[in-house]
């Protein structure tokens, strides 16, 4: 059953699998990024080619958005599809999402000046849907959305982060 884009059989046997044996909802997920120069990378995730740099302002090339724009698409686009499948599973239809995404960063942090932290320090979202559901359904989907994103939750809570060194001889002697 197709509910809003969504392949609502193969989402609920996951659920029912994932519900028998919890080992089966882990994943594990992986990329590879590769600096082009300058500010300018591409990560390989999926079969997919992710571009980011820098805006020309902070001596990048602009070919693509930056890595903290990136985390806010990531944020909406989490949100997004958390909306969709949270009304798929309540059988509402939606014809509508839309996610306005605004963080405030302080690049002092970045250029590590004084002691501010780098990061961002609020995130703003406003969302749009519209469905065939009351003001107060869909207030609840998107706080659902919310409460059940990976991404925000990564970003709120702030797990830690291992960074490991990985030495390769790159260069003939």
């Amino acid at each position: 059953m197709m509910k809003n884009g969504l392949d609502m059989e193969r989402a609920n046997a996951l659920v029912e699998r994932i519900t028998r044996d919890p080992a089966a909802g882990e994943r594990t997920l992986s990329a590879l990024t590769t600096w082009n120069g300058g500010a300018h990378t591409t990560t390989i995730v999926r079969d997919f080619a992710v571009p980011a740099d820098e805006p020309a302002m902070l001596g990048g090339s602009n070919r693509g958005p930056s890595p903290t724009e990136l985390v806010l698409t990531g944020l909406s686009a989490c949100i997004a599809a958390s909306i969709a499948y949270s009304a798929a599973e309540e059988g509402i239809e939606v014809d509508l999402i839309e996610i306005d995404v605004a963080g405030d960063l302080d690049l002092a942090g970045f250029f590590e000046i004084g002691n501010t932290r780098p990061g961002l320090d609020e995130v703003r979202l406003t969302v749009r849907v519209d469905a065939d559901a009351p003001r107060e359904k869909i207030e609840d989907l998107v706080n659902r959305a919310y409460r059940r994103s990976p991404v925000a939750a990564s970003l709120a809570e702030r797990g830690p982060i291992r960074v490991c060194i990985g030495w390769e001889e790159t260069r003939a002697e």
